[in-house]
């Protein structure tokens, strides 16, 4: 890639910490989840609820949110989901009851979907493909670091302060993050002028003026792909969530290991963002050929996990699942990042990007149930094998018609 431009690198970091305050906002309750079960004196299973409320807000609002993302302007939408969010946090500090705690935290899960398809049509409007490329995987790194901080800091913070005070603090971050939001976003992406090297172009006020209709060709590449995203949710999310149970049955390794593993994953993921995009701009060019490889790549680690589990090896066990999740992440960054830019021309890039990212928690909430429905480890791992073959022959079956339409629809490639 040739030298970014201090506006490119700076749109970049900006969106990263805005999607790093997401994260702040939006998973501390999981991780402080054990605390207050403790405190509240319920089971995990009793505040379950509360999770899973906001996972179906959020999935619902990337639809709802995508169409609203194309209408109103995003510096608007992600200040007013910011905010939102960062009220659901300080809720926190004043109830015990879990019903209360279950709508307050859905409403977070709308909050959130109001991040993720204005960042896109952002960076859509804003960005060549090379810079667009360049600017995802630093927006993706907001998540892991936000994820790698909480789960590091979170059981220091609790030797010192309730769970309770932790939420305020995450929240403060939020707050503190849209101010900075507010002071540079207007600057970058509105400003008729810049000192960062090159003026902005000018935003339209709406992208409807000079949007084309997509052609039908692409609604069955479209749907392929949206399928591959289903199972990579599945896959991502399945294997993140079981991976801890699996090694405290399996190897009998402490459950306070998963916190290890957890940062372990966000790692690996920071790390196959930038692997993946360099694959993808070094051999492929096509997000949707290198969603090929990312996943026959995945269900080579799941075979070859199959036969750790088989041998009883841990830590090859921690090893391929750890590099299956990271496939994953790579995956999410090839079909929810990248694939909806493709869209750019219709005026419904965010749109597109709901609807895409809506898929992959479609697919975490199925395999928490289907995985654990299944008895046997074994045959769970040889399942999220064949399933990762599976997306690599849907997407496989997407690519003629979708390098069709990226060179007749996408005129920046």
């Amino acid at each position: 890639m040739t030298k970014v431009k201090g506006r490119v690198r700076a749109i970049s970091w900006l969106l990263s910490l805005v999607y790093f305050s997401s994260y702040v906002m939006r998973i501390n309750f999981t991780v402080l989840l054990v605390k207050v079960c403790s405190e509240l004196g319920k089971e995990k299973g009793e505040l379950a609820v509360i999770v899973t409320a906001l996972t179906v807000t959020y999935g619902i609002g990337q639809i709802v949110c995508g169409v609203l993302g194309d209408k109103i302007k995003p510096r608007i939408m992600i200040s007013c989901g910011i905010a939102l969010a960062a009220v659901c946090n300080i809720s926190f500090f004043f109830t015990s009851s879990v019903s209360l705690m279950t709508v307050i935290w859905g409403i977070n899960g709308f909050a959130h979907a109001m991040f993720w398809p204005p960042i896109v049509r952002l960076m859509s409007l804003n960005l060549t493909d090379a810079e667009y490329s360049y600017a995802s995987v630093r927006v993706t790194w907001g998540s892991s670091i936000a994820t790698i901080l909480l789960y590091l800091l979170c059981p220091v913070l609790l030797l010192f302060m309730s769970w309770r005070v932790i939420m305020l603090l995450c929240a403060t971050v939020g707050l503190a993050i849209m101010v900075v939001w507010l002071i540079f976003a207007p600057k970058l992406f509105e400003s008729k002028s810049s000192n960062l090297d090159t003026p902005p172009p000018k935003m339209q006020k709406t992208d409807a003026k000079n949007a084309q209709k997509a052609p039908k060709y692409v609604i069955l590449p479209l749907i392929l792909i949206m399928i591959a995203i289903v199972i990579q949710g599945a896959l991502r999310d399945g294997v993140t969530t079981w991976m801890p149970s699996y090694l405290h049955e399996v190897f009998s390794l402490p459950e306070e290991f998963s916190i290890f593993i957890t940062v372990i994953l966000a790692i690996f993921s920071m790390i196959s963002f930038s692997v993946f995009d360099f694959v993808n701009r070094r051999f492929f060019k096509d997000e949707i050929a290198s969603s090929v490889f990312i996943f026959v790549l995945a269900s080579v680690f799941g075979v070859l996990l199959y036969f750790s589990n088989i041998f009883s090896l841990a830590i090859p066990s921690v090893l391929f699942m750890s590099l299956l999740v990271a496939c994953m992440h790579g995956s999410n960054l090839m079909l929810i990042a990248i694939a909806p830019k493709r869209f750019k021309g219709t005026g419904k890039v965010a749109t597109y990007s709901g609807i895409m990212n809506a898929c992959t928690y479609v697919g975490a909430a199925a395999s928490i149930y289907i995985f654990s429905a299944i008895a046997d480890w074994g045959a769970t791992i040889i399942i999220w094998a064949i399933i990762a073959i599976l997306a690599s022959i849907i997407c496989f079956a997407a690519i003629k018609k979708w390098r069709k339409f990226r060179i007749e629809f996408d005129k920046e490639n």
